[in-house]
């Protein structure tokens, strides 16, 4: 068989996808953002509704106390600050805060841009502190969304009609967020450091106050004042729309619109129970990045044994002696909710997921070799069992490649899928294109990080292998035999400078087709032109495109390899873990 016609899937198909994307507009406001260390729980929430396809525009407060601070300075020169230089001072607390997450989300492999609000005609007017938003270029956003997933917008402030910054008073990112999602027609979720709207303040339990699954305008001005910002309430109200209310992480919200207000059963997410026990199993590279976002969310989650065979190494790094456990025989003793696999290799990981899903409890992995190998059977046991076996990190590290598939496939059958799967071969091929030897290549990978002392799984075509069985099999339903797994080797890069000569990128391709009932698959190295998603990929970023038999072709793409990137996946399949969990055992209204 012969790969599809690569030059024709490399036409930027983000911005030619028949079925237009949903927009969502997450705001973070300085009550979840109370310092840096929480722009990373930020990330895990843009993670959760990137990956679930949709495209997303975060607007964000400056963090923690910036904005005091910032007019504490603005006083010590004037007891009466001049306004419009006070406005310009104070932007600068939220420029930071979004230009910080713009880096914390590329660490995490989620494309996204940063954007200016003077950038996208974002236009206010009145009072130099306390101005109304007018006008925002609506087209010049859907252009910049069909380009990337992800847009971060400095909430707070715009510019008048001569260019000057321009606040929107306190709590004035609420205004920015609703103001946006009303001109674009999106959702929009204010995230706040509680789950919702209540009766009184939920910390108060012994009045065991309840939350609104639905507040009317009038009411939320009552008693949502201190939580959403009144103008923002009332610029709502004004255009019959309507806004999410809720926390970081959590299945349930309080739906702020036109109608009735009513209250959810008469539980608190507040009081719920304890944080869920986790047992980690391997703290490499990977497992290490999933142990650290684990004790960053103390509320959540709880580290209760990690599996690991040198116990000094480990003590070395920080993990407390009394989590680590060295053989699996130790590890079963303890009692976790949810089980994260993080090991290398089939053994002994493929028996202790095969021992936990039989015992009735949640198992995510990061084990391609075992999910390639063994994942239908172990699909099998979690449905029999009620629990559920999540395993996003065997793909494409933080780009979201079997929710692609899962996607498409609610759309309508899927005709085939193209891929970049190894980001070491993307390394090693440019490398040789520019003149270097493979022997060379490689060392300078594996220099840089991204090749193992051994790439032999690498450069034999097995990494790329397994995760195309993983994807195949996700999107035919069906176990899949590939037909060729080519090996880079040095007729390959000297092929490099060929296909450089003639314009093209030589890369790793997977492909996967079904044609008349039957699947093909293989993996080769073909020459790529045209840009994006293919050609444009360097590194270790990975990309998908899925095409339906109707025509419509979906993609994905993110950083597929490191630390960081494939954390994110993980933990992406712990939250919605979690989530599922919570409205399992919590009788939360979940509108």
């Amino acid at each position: 068989m012969s790969t599809p016609d690569l030059s024709s899937k490399c036409t930027t198909p983000r911005e030619t996808e028949a079925v237009p994307e949903k927009v969502v507009i997450l705001k973070f406001g300085s009550s979840v953002l109370g310092s840096r260390a929480d722009l990373l729980n930020a990330v895990h929430e843009i993670y959760r509704w990137y990956r679930d396809g949709s495209r997303i525009i975060v607007v964000v407060s400056a963090i923690g106390k910036a904005t005091e601070t910032l007019l504490e300075q603005s006083r010590e020169l004037s007891d009466s600050p001049e306004p419009w230089a006070t406005a310009e001072l104070l932007a600068t607390g939220e420029r930071t805060s979004a230009a910080l997450l713009g880096l914390a989300l590329d660490r995490a492999g989620v494309p996204a841009r940063v954007v200016n609000p003077r950038e996208i005609g974002f236009e206010v007017e009145g009072a130099a502190l306390d101005g109304e938003p007018v006008a925002v270029n609506t087209e010049l956003m859907r252009k910049l969304l069909r380009q990337f997933p992800v847009l971060v917008v400095p909430g707070f402030f715009g510019t008048d009609a001569g260019g000057r910054t321009q606040l929107l008073g306190r709590g004035g990112s609420d205004l920015t967020a609703v103001f946006l999602a009303v001109s674009l027609g999106a959702r929009v979720r204010l995230l706040k450091d509680v789950a919702g709207v209540f009766e009184s303040d939920p910390a108060d339990t012994s009045r065991h106050p309840r939350r609104f699954s639905e507040l009317g305008y009038a009411d939320a001005l009552k008693v949502a004042g201190k939580l959403v910002q009144p103008k923002a309430v009332a610029y709502l109200q004004r255009h019959n729309a309507q806004c999410e209310i809720a926390a970081l992480a959590n299945p349930y919200h309080t739906l702020l619109h036109s109608g009735a207000s009513t209250l959810a059963p008469h539980v608190a997410p507040s009081t719920r129970r304890d944080p869920a026990d986790v047992v980690l199993l391997g703290c490499g590279t990977v497992g290490f990045g999933v142990y650290q976002r684990l004790l960053s969310s103390p509320f959540h989650f709880r580290v209760i044994g990690v599996l690991v065979r040198d116990r000094t190494k480990h003590e070395t790094a920080g993990v407390p002696a009394a989590l680590l456990h060295t053989t699996p025989v130790s590890i079963k003793t303890l009692r976790p909710q949810l089980v994260i696999d993080a090991l290398p290799g089939a053994t002994p990981s493929r028996e202790l997921t095969e021992y936990y899903l039989e015992q009735g409890i949640d198992v995510v992995t990061a084990n391609k070799a075992v999910v390639a190998d063994a994942g239908a059977r172990l699909t099998r046991i979690a449905q029999a069992t009620g629990v559920r076996f999540q395993y996003s990190a065997t793909v494409g590290g933080s780009a979201p490649m079997l929710e692609a598939v899962s996607k498409a496939a609610a759309r309508g059958e899927i005709k085939s899928l193209v891929a970049v799967l190894n980001g070491t071969c993307n390394f090693v091929l440019d490398a040789c294109a520019r003149g270097a030897t493979l022997a060379n290549a490689v060392t300078d990978a594996q220099r840089c990080g991204f090749a193992e002392a051994d790439p032999s799984e690498d450069l034999s075509g097995r990494d790329a292998a397994r995760k195309l069985q993983i994807l195949a099999s996700h999107a035919f339903g069906a176990e899949v035999a590939l037909e060729t797994v080519q090996s880079l080797d040095e007729s390959v890069a000297q092929a490099t400078r060929v296909s450089a000569q003639t314009g093209g990128r030589l890369r790793q391709i997977a492909f996967a087709a079904r044609d008349a009932g039957h699947i093909s698959a293989g993996i080769r190295f073909e020459s790529v032109t045209g840009g994006p998603p293919f050609a444009a990929l360097e590194r270790e970023w990975n990309a998908i495109t899925l095409t339906l038999t109707s025509g419509d072709v979906l993609t994905a793409y993110g950083r597929g390899a490191g630390r960081w990137p494939t954390s994110e996946s993980v933990i992406g399949d712990v939250y919605d873990a979690l989530r599922a969990q919570l409205l399992h055992d919590a009788p939360f209204s979940s509108v």
